[in-house]
């Protein structure tokens, strides 16, 4: 079974929410990020950067939000034949991850990116 693993407040919520909605079973591990559970050896061994999201699938291991969502649309047969189309989809994971991650979600960028970030996204979305 795939195990995922993940932080209180992690990107393996986004991970989470999609072997949901994609009906993929899974056993999540919650990691104690305060107590530095995702800093001991067992696992460093999984992820050697030492950060959530990451899973581990038989003797497969890998991590980062996007690579792991796209590993699973494409392992479960989510992505379509278009390589345009699957560009797209990952231009939107990118996005999600590298450019409205940290624009919302970093402090220093939230008063001046939020806006900017938003605004097109919401006229995209209402199409």
């Amino acid at each position: 079974m795939l195990k995922l693993y993940g932080g209180g407040r992690s990107r393996a919520s986004i991970v989470q929410w999609y072997l949901e909605e994609i009906a993929v079973p899974y056993e999540f591990i919650l990691l104690d990020m305060a107590a530095g559970e995702h800093l001991q050896p067992e696992f460093l061994s999984i992820n050697p950067m030492g950060k959530v999201p990451a899973i581990v699938e038989d003797d497969f291991q890998l991590w980062e939000s996007g690579a792991i969502l796209l590993y699973l649309a494409e392992k479960h047969g989510k992505l379509p034949n278009s390589v345009e189309e699957r560009a797209i989809i990952t231009q939107w994971v990118l996005f999600g991850n590298a450019t409205l991650g940290t624009g919302i979600f970093i402090e220093a960028n939230r008063e001046k990116e939020t806006p900017r970030l938003l605004n097109p996204l919401n006229k995209i979305l209402s199409q």
